[in-house]
């Protein structure tokens, strides 16, 4: 399980280092990818070896300890020095709600794993004055799921989590946010609508994961200095939709989550 893909030249003092778990695909790889383009070095976490060009993948279960501790001492380097964290590995809301092993799998990877990677991530975040960011889900925050109520309670607790850390690491300089997405065009859900043809959605069409990719970059940047344990929701104006507006805009008995 522990195989590194690729390795990335020695850089120096003033590279930025981040670790991003699930970076295998979807939200996560985007992400990778954006940091890379931006001139990061990125390490990944995620069960498969699939990484974006110049970044570097190790194979390993997110949720983890072991295997987080070893990516998260490859990602920071000889001098211990993280400067980003991203949480985006997850489970998909699947499998019936009221069987206790489903429960438990879903809180394991989409709520402990995002807690198990900050505490472990911590002195390495502290001494690079470091960002990190949690991939939730506007389900748990601003939707319940009638699917898998474990699901919405791991996205609800990243929020909570991550206000949290916000307060703790900020002494510190370091900085805690959530990106929550709405529907996104990823193989994650499955879409009961046309991804160009989304009627709860007021833009009309799902998400891109580079458009939440470029919102997590954001927050890790210095652009985004004075945010600080704050929700950034990126749904196409689907939590302001009004129950009687989406009541227009879907069919009778049609019902759809993120």
């Amino acid at each position: 399980m522990h195989r590194v893909s690729q390795t990335v030249s020695a850089t120096s003092s003033e590279t930025r280092r981040c670790l991003v778990t699930g970076g295998s695909s979807g939200i996560g790889r985007a992400t990778a990818g954006r940091l890379e383009e931006a001139g990061w070095q990125v390490t990944t976490l995620s069960r498969r070896m699939r990484a974006p060009d110049g970044t570097q993948a190790i194979a390993g279960d997110a949720a983890d300890p072991a295997h987080l501790a070893r990516a998260i001492a490859l990602a920071a380097g000889p001098d211990g020095r993280l400067q980003g964290l991203v949480c985006a590995a997850g489970v998909p809301p699947s499998g019936p709600w009221d069987d206790p092993s489903h429960w438990e799998e879903v809180i394991r990877v989409d709520l402990s794993a995002a807690w198990e990677a900050a505490r472990l991530a911590w002195p390495a975040l502290r001494a690079g004055r470091g960002s990190v960011v949690f991939i939730g889900s506007i389900v748990g925050s601003a939707e319940g799921s009638a699917r898998s109520p474990a699901y919405a309670a791991a996205k609800a607790g990243l929020e909570g989590l991550a206000r949290s850390l916000a307060l703790l690491g900020a002494p510190d300089g370091m900085r805690v946010n959530v990106v929550a997405p709405g529907a996104i065009d990823t193989p994650f859900d499955v879409a009961l609508f046309p991804p160009d043809d989304r009627p709860d959605v007021p833009l009309g069409r799902m998400g891109t994961p580079d458009e939440v990719a470029a919102v997590a970059a954001f927050l890790l940047s210095p652009a985004a200095a004075y945010v600080n344990g704050a929700v950034w929701r990126v749904d196409g104006g689907r939590t302001v939709l009004s129950p009687a507006s989406a009541a227009g805009r879907l069919a009778s008995g049609e019902h759809i989550e993120a």
